[in-house]
């Protein structure tokens, strides 16, 4: 979303823009392949922002999107957002196309970059005196040679009682989402656990996994993303088997078949560039006022964690998220 946002913005500011996006869709983790919901200011309703709203673009996104998919279709959602760059003339969009190679004019300078589409085959030269790295991993920095971190630092090192005692490399994790339908009659599923045993002990008894369904919080959310992308996908076909075929009493989910299921984890966490300045819980404690500040945020302090009872069901391979709330 912050690359659709960026593209228009400059693009109707007179900016010849390139719109770089690895997927087919745009979108990011609010795309038809995740499928989290844009939110934000008004936080689920749930404290004193419950009447705020966005503004700018992405609340002439959300206008629109109200307009022409007043059901929230996802898929629908996919092509508001593709409809709203393609309208804007000064903006050339590259679908499944990768960025993997940065190269800079002097030691501070970014001057080109290479990509590639491996669908067709193409491959570009993009040049540019401005580059916004949306993509989540900071991929653009990080192969421009900028200063980055990954994991949590320690509680010393900014003075934040919620930072653990000693810096770790644990992340917030990733979720692979899923929701499951009344067929209306019985349905089967294949038996199979492959190797994560599910029994009436510690089995979901869930027809819809969310957010929560949230793996990978120990391994390196770049590096070991498809890792954690198929543990989390066997998490989900292991416990809907289990409920289909173990549970002694499956009247729930007896008539129940699997919707969707997401290809794509939607991931929370991995690099962060640094940089002249770090953002630390006491600003936000405090309310500590920055004049070069360029944006708001609405949202809590949001922590995750492995769930503590996931943790003693399935130890090193937790697939459950718990949080922790600070409201600011």
């Amino acid at each position: 979303m912050t690359g659709v946002c960026s593209a228009i913005t400059a693009a109707r500011a007179g900016v010849k823009v390139i719109l770089v996006q690895d997927r087919p869709v745009l979108g990011g983790n609010a795309s038809s392949e995740v499928r989290l919901w844009v939110l934000g200011a008004t936080s689920h309703m749930g404290n004193n922002n419950r009447w705020s709203r966005e503004g700018g673009v992405l609340d002439e996104i959300l206008v629109e999107n109200t307009f022409r998919n007043k059901e929230g279709n996802p898929v629908l959602f996919d092509m508001v957002l593709m409809d709203k760059v393609l309208a804007e003339p000064n903006i050339t969009l590259l679908l499944n196309t990768v960025v993997y190679k940065v190269e800079k004019d002097d030691d501070r300078t970014i001057g080109r970059l290479t990509a590639i589409n491996p669908q067709n085959g193409t491959e570009y030269t993009i040049e540019g005196d401005l580059f916004a790295d949306c993509t989540g991993d900071g991929t653009v920095g990080f192969l421009a040679g900028a200063d980055f971190r990954m994991g949590r630092e320690s509680r010393d090192e900014f003075g934040e009682e919620l930072a653990p005692a000693a810096a770790d490399r644990m992340t917030m994790g990733s979720s692979v989402q899923w929701y499951s339908v009344d067929a209306g009659e019985k349905t089967d599923f294949p038996v199979f656990s492959y190797g994560l045993r599910f029994d009436e002990t510690n089995c979901e008894k869930v027809t819809m996994g969310e957010w929560k369904w949230e793996t990978g919080m120990n391994l390196d959310q770049i590096v070991d993303f498809e890792r954690i992308r198929d543990y989390g996908l066997l998490v989900v076909y292991s416990n809907w088997s289990f409920l289909k075929n173990g549970l002694r009493d499956n009247g729930e989910f007896r008539n129940r078949e699997l919707g969707w299921v997401a290809y794509v984890a939607g991931k929370r966490e991995s690099r962060r560039l640094l940089g002249d300045y770090v953002l630390k819980q006491d600003d936000i404690d405090k309310h500590v006022f920055h004049e070069d500040a360029s944006f708001a945020t609405t949202w809590d302090l949001d922590l995750h964690f492995p769930d503590s009872l996931n943790s003693v069901r399935f130890p090193g391979r937790e697939f459950k998220a718990a949080t922790k709330h600070i409201h600011i």
